[in-house]
C-alpha cells in the first residue's frame, strides 16, 4: 500500500471517530453540523465550476474546429485556383 492510500485511510479513520463522537457528544454536534454544512457548500461550487468550464472547453473546441475547416477550405480554394 502506498504512503498516499495510507494517509488517506487514516484520514477517513480519523474523521470516521471524530463523527462518532460529535454524533453523540452535544457539545461537537453544532460543528460538526457546521463543517458538513460547508462541505455541501463547497461541493456545490466545485459542480458548478465544473460544468462551467466544461461549457467553455467545449465552446473553445467548436470554435477550433470550425476554424479549422474554414482554413482546410480557404486552402483547398487557393489550390484549385493555382491549378
Amino acid at each position: 500500500m502506498s504512503l498516499g492510500r495510507i494517509a488517506l485511510v487514516t484520514a477517513g479513520m480519523a474523521a470516521g471517530i471524530f463523527v462518532g463522537y460529535a454524533i453523540k457528544s452535544e457539545k461537537l454536534r453544532p460543528a460538526a453540523v457546521s463543517t458538513v454544512k460547508a462541505g455541501l457548500v463547497a461541493k456545490d461550487w466545485t459542480a458548478t465550476q465544473y460544468s462551467n468550464l466544461k461549457e467553455d472547453v467545449k465552446s473553445l473546441a467548436r470554435k477550433a474546429r470550425s476554424s479549422m475547416k474554414k482554413s482546410s477550405d480557404e486552402i483547398e480554394e487557393t489550390q484549385e485556383v493555382g491549378a
